[in-house]
């Protein structure tokens, strides 16, 4: 099985460069952008290839919107049955058809002193976030929260709530030095303030002193975007 997916092209061809060698690949052919699992090997049924390929396509959306910035999600266009004697039967996802151009994503090329030359893409770190979300369930619900844009504060609290359980708590953030107490401090008490978020506030109304040192809503979601990156490429569960 095969499955093609849709998505912002430039965000689709960076993301073959990371799934070339993986127990899950991404390549560009004639047919659009494909990805192939073990996990759809012994599938006998279209709706179980969609089932097992879900999970993949949401994480790899949130993954494309933390790392290169995508401004629209990732999801299936069809399933493809390569069939024994070569012949493919094609199962077509209706979708409604949405517009995106974002430009291209660019590489950093690192010179060592040994005069070995290292390419650095923005995508490098997706297999390993994969790796995790398809293991871990609170990873998985972590990204599919990740998938959209923009974030709001309520958004970000949500998210950030899951990340903190799954790290271990707010000591262990400090501890392994993701952030510092103050800056969760400020998170928390700005995400909370009417008088911080406006009607983006968690609460209706100002439930404590509003924050003096409030943070804006640009360094709420860079925040949290680091929290998110240092959890999933750690071993914490």
């Amino acid at each position: 099985w095969e499955v093609v997916l849709r998505g912002p092209e430039s965000i689709l061809e960076e993301l073959t460069h990371a799934f070339q060698e993986n127990e899950n690949t991404l390549v560009r052919s004639n047919n659009g952008f494909i990805l192939r699992s073990s996990r759809f090997v012994n599938l006998i049924d279209a709706a179980d290839v969609r089932l097992e390929a879900t999970p993949i396509i949401e994480s790899l959306s949130g993954i494309s919107r933390m790392l290169l910035q995508s401004e629209a999600p990732l999801g299936i266009a069809s399933l493809v049955e390569i069939r024994p004697d070569g012949t493919r039967n094609i199962f077509v996802e209706l979708e409604p058809a949405v517009l995106r151009i974002t430009a291209g994503l660019v590489s950093v090329q690192v010179t060592h002193l040994d005069g070995s030359i290292e390419e650095r893409r923005p995508s490098d770190p997706a297999p390993t976030w994969l790796t995790k979300a398809l293991a871990t369930p609170e990873a998985a619900r972590a990204l599919r929260l990740r998938d959209q844009s923009p974030l709001f504060w309520t958004d970000l609290y949500r998210l950030f709530e899951v990340i903190v359980e799954g790290a271990g708590g707010t000591d262990a953030i400090v501890i392994a030095g993701w952030a510092s107490r103050t800056q969760l401090r400020r998170f928390k008490h700005s995400a909370n303030s009417v008088r911080a978020a406006g009607d983006q506030a968690r609460h209706g109304v100002e439930p404590t002193t509003p924050p003096v040192d409030a943070m804006t809503i640009a360094e709420a979601r860079s925040l949290v975007d680091i929290l998110l990156a240092r959890w999933l490429g750690s071993g914490a569960v």
